[in-house]
């Protein structure tokens, strides 16, 4: 079948949603099918066509990806997508471009499948005026309840999202779909001594420190300062612990300015934009991975981290999902306090090599070793599922 995936970011823009896409993608065409995905590019005047995907124009928002779709509704960019005679519209996010998989759904009279990939109410909850904050959240959730309302399936890598989906006063099932990642390209084995040695170079990381590393979108949800505040309270110099924050996002100005109140800007290093292609690079350089979400789903870079062999620190969540993959010192520690957060920091960073060496072999084998065709077979279900049902609801 032909499918149409929606996405308002793509590689090389670090997130979880454009590694999910990308990983999607890869899987349908292994399996046969006819992949290309929209996007939005800020670096394009016209809806341009190249490696099976569209490039869509930008412009700078101050949304959760600092850009968005020019016009959702350009009537030759609908009609040039329409033409692609989709069998399916997978929409992976509410932002514009989520819209124009709307409307070219509506005239191509095919079937929409939203995924869920995050919470509106925590897109901007950064903003000063609570005021500016209430409206937009108040549109946040229009734009998610209009994807649940127009999508024929709603599916997720996470439980929660049925929460998310009850919050935005909405009663839809939403079909769990289980996360995988290309174990094949994100594998510390790979690396070699040089290769390791260069990007520490080229990231400004000590030789011989240990590192923490986040990657992903720099937004409020991520609840980075938790970890940064964490770090600056708990963690010695002496101890020689750097952390890495690979990625970009609103809140990134402000967490840097946080490192240089809490002066210790020059043991958190702030990558900006890193190519999809060198994370498995970047991974195998670093020690342990480090997240503090209490609401996020489950991320790509999580899986990602894991499959290059490193140990995670995970906040504990409200609906104990991360439980389900996390076993507390085994291939990684579950946390709820800052000083837990440091002490488990601490008992990683002491390993030695040899140490280290055999807990990478034991995370790497903890995660589902299915390839990347195990999350395309799951949605070919959902796509020829959702196909029937949008036909039988279309003649009745």
């Amino acid at each position: 079948m032909r499918i149409l995936i929606f996405t308002e970011v793509l590689s090389p823009y670090v997130c979880g949603v454009s590694s999910y896409v990308e990983v999607l993608k890869q899987g349908l065409e292994k399996l046969s099918h006819d992949v290309v995905i929209v996007t939005s590019s800020l670096y394009k005047q016209d809806a341009t066509l190249k490696h099976g995907v569209i490039y869509c124009p930008a412009r700078r928002s101050g949304n959760k990806y600092g850009h968005e779709c020019r016009n959702p509704s350009d009537a030759k960019t609908i009609e040039f997508i329409t033409d692609l005679k989709p069998d399916i519209i997978h929409i992976h996010t509410d932002t514009k471009i989520g819209y124009m998989g709307l409307s070219v759904a509506d005239k191509a009279n095919v079937p929409v499948v939203f995924t869920i990939h995050d919470y509106f109410m925590d897109r901007f909850a950064s903003d000063n005026s609570k005021m500016v904050w209430n409206v937009k959240t108040y549109f946040e959730k229009q734009h998610f309840q209009d994807m649940l309302d127009n999508a024929v399936t709603v599916t997720s890598s996470c439980s929660r999202a049925s929460i998310f989906v009850q919050r935005a006063d909405r009663k839809r099932n939403v079909k769990l779909i289980q996360s995988s990642t290309d174990t094949d390209k994100f594998d510390y084995r790979t690396a070699t001594p040089e290769s390791i040695k260069k990007i520490r170079m080229k990231l400004g990381l000590a030789p011989k420190s240990t590192v923490a590393v986040f990657a992903g979108q720099i937004t409020v949800e991520k609840n980075l300062e938790f970890i940064i505040t964490a770090f600056a309270k708990y963690i010695k110099r002496s101890e020689d612990i750097q952390l890495l924050i690979a990625g970009e996002g609103p809140e990134a100005d402000y967490l840097k300015a946080l490192c240089r109140t809490l002066k210790i800007s020059d043991r958190v290093i702030f990558t900006g934009n890193i190519a999809n292609s060198l994370m498995p690079d970047v991974y195998s350089a670093c020690d342990i991975y480090v997240c503090s979400s209490d609401d996020g789903l489950m991320s790509m870079s999580f899986l990602e981290a894991m499959s290059c062999g490193l140990p995670v620190l995970v906040k504990s969540d409200k609906e104990q999902i991360v439980r389900d993959t996390i076993k507390s010192g085994v291939n990684g520690f579950i946390y709820s306090k800052k000083a837990e957060f440091a002490k488990y920091l601490k008992t990683l960073a002491s390993l030695d090599a040899n140490k280290r060496k055999r807990i990478k072999q034991i995370v790497r084998g903890s995660i589902v070793t299915e390839n990347d065709t195990k999350l395309a077979e799951q949605y070919v279900e959902v796509y020829e599922s959702a196909i029937q049902k949008y036909k039988k609801k279309r003649y009745k």
